[in-house]
């Protein structure tokens, strides 16, 4: 796999040794200016799993920023899957692309995807618990195998941007706050994926592919469909919409 590094490979945190989750807020609104900054060394071992969610949610969100400034914007369908597949980060001393930091960090404990031809183009490396631990590709502080495997939530899938029609036009940056902040947040940004990337005028309600593509990650029982599942818990967003 050739790989696009886009962020710098001096390994620093900072003269001011910020926590690893406004790091990664302050990379994701640097990407958003046009500019860059450095997650390389970063030690990940303080943050709760909250914060690990919301920093690999940002460092996902700012790499896809920074490549669509160094790369452009994919013009087929093979230049997608390069970009998806290529453009990396170096986070805690191993090389993530945002294939990678979306299939092998974020949905390490989730569902996998039901197409299976799009499984099979998208490229991860796969890592063991050992290989992160004891393998890292550049000198970094030492980060348990768990600093890579994000807690598992649904949500994520109306929260993570990919960056095309299929998603939200906007993108939440996550900081520091308490679980009721949080929640709110994701909130918005599920409202809004919902709003840009769904039908929502139609009867009935269109749901954006990514609920039919990652249909397995629906909570509820599993008795009853997919369809059904997400109609459920998203009935508290959906009557919030503004239609």
């Amino acid at each position: 796999i050739h790989r696009l590094v886009c962020n710098d490979f001096e390994l620093f945190l900072g003269d001011d040794q910020q926590d690893p989750l406004g790091l990664s807020a302050k990379l994701l609104r640097l990407a958003v200016s046009l500019q860059g900054c450095s997650a390389d060394e970063v030690d990940l071992t303080p943050l709760e799993p909250q914060d690990l969610w919301g920093f690999w949610v940002n460092v996902y969100h700012s790499l896809l920023v920074h490549s669509r400034i160094v790369c452009g914007r994919p013009r087929n369908v093979r230049h997608l899957f390069s970009f998806y597949n290529n453009c990396s980060y170096l986070v805690g001393g191993h090389i993530f692309s945002l294939a990678e930091l979306e299939h092998l960090v974020l949905r390490s404990q989730m569902a996998k995807a039901s197409a299976r031809l799009m499984n099979l183009l998208v490229q991860v490396w796969r890592r063991d618990d050992k290989e992160f631990e004891e393998r890292p590709a550049f000198r970094a502080p030492y980060n348990p195998s768990s600093n890579f495997r994000c807690r598992p939530d649904w949500r994520l899938n109306l929260v993570l941007c990919a960056g095309n029609l299929a998603s939200s036009s906007k993108i939440p940056v996550f900081e520091k706050m308490s679980a009721a902040a949080f929640d709110s947040l994701i909130n918005k940004a599920m409202e809004h994926f919902l709003g840009a990337a769904g039908r929502l005028d139609k009867k009935p309600v269109q749901l954006p592919y990514v609920l039919y593509r990652f249909r397995q990650d629906a909570p509820g029982a599993s008795t009853d469909g997919y369809d059904r599942r997400w109609a459920t818990v998203l009935a508290p967003i959906l009557g919030d919409v503004d239609r």
